[in-house]
């Protein structure tokens, strides 16, 4: 069984350019002009995720509840990594109310592929999980559909990539819907109980868009919350982090004071 989506036209951020989705990243142009590519793989290195996930289960020791909301989700491939750090360093018990993520991303097309329970790995994304994850299969396995994207460049460039089936483990605890940060960001409640993760997409904006944006998450998160940022971010998103109520606990990862 093969699964295609077929590229479209946005409605926020409309463009004319083809999007292009796998490992090595996805080209488009925003309603503003705004030339992006990004990046999507499982453990990208820069965030030390097993060490976050450390940190998480500390930080939230005594909250019942943890509210996780992903931006600029993509295939799902940093949930899923999200996900598996959480577990490969606690319990079910320990892990539970972290679960389910909310993960966003504007593009429909991005998001039914994540909806679709498939995921392309690199042969060095194989490598990256089983290195930081005790047991590959326990959160994919191969199976004979095939998930194809079109626009996807790197099928035209590296062909090391396979379909693998997600497991339950993994896709129960997530939900992909679309959505828009400068949407949803302003209604979020929190009881110092959230974790943002806007990785590698605020720096792509003009700076008052991201104060704007920086400025609201200041008023909406309590003390204790943390929001993630990504390399990308690091000359300018997470300097004004910093300067708007926030202390940089570890690289990317900073908490409401």
């Amino acid at each position: 069984m093969n699964i295609t989506f077929t590229p479209y036209g946005y409605n926020t951020y409309k463009t004319s350019a083809t999007p292009s989705f796998g490992r090595s990243g996805r080209n488009y142009i925003t309603q503003e002009g705004l030339d992006m590519s990004t990046i999507t793989c499982p453990f990208r290195t820069d965030l030390a995720w097993l060490d976050f996930a450390d940190f998480e289960l500390e930080n939230f020791k005594d909250k019942n509840k943890v509210n996780i909301i992903q931006f600029a989700a993509s295939d799902g491939s940093e949930a899923y990594t999200q996900i598996m750090s959480l577990l490969e360093r606690s319990n079910y018990i320990s892990t539970k109310k972290f679960f389910p993520i909310k993960a966003y991303d504007f593009d429909e097309n991005i998001v039914k592929a994540a909806q679709s329970g498939l995921i392309n790995l690199h042969a060095v994304d194989e490598c990256d999980v089983a290195e930081n994850c005790k047991n590959f299969s326990r959160y994919f396995f191969e199976t004979p559909q095939k998930l194809h994207i079109p626009g996807n460049f790197c099928d035209s460039i590296d062909k090391c990539y396979k379909t693998y089936k997600v497991a339950p483990a993994l896709t129960n605890k997530v939900i992909f819907n679309k959505g828009d940060i400068f949407k949803i960001l302003p209604g979020i409640e929190d009881n110092s109980n959230t974790v943002i993760l806007c990785r590698n997409m605020l720096a792509y904006f003009p700076k008052q868009k991201i104060l704007d944006t920086i400025k609201i998450m200041n008023q909406r998160l309590k003390s204790g919350s943390l929001v993630v940022t990504g390399e990308l971010d690091t000359n300018n998103v997470d300097n004004y982090i910093k300067q708007h109520g926030f202390e940089e606990i570890m690289k990317h990862v900073f908490r409401r004071i």
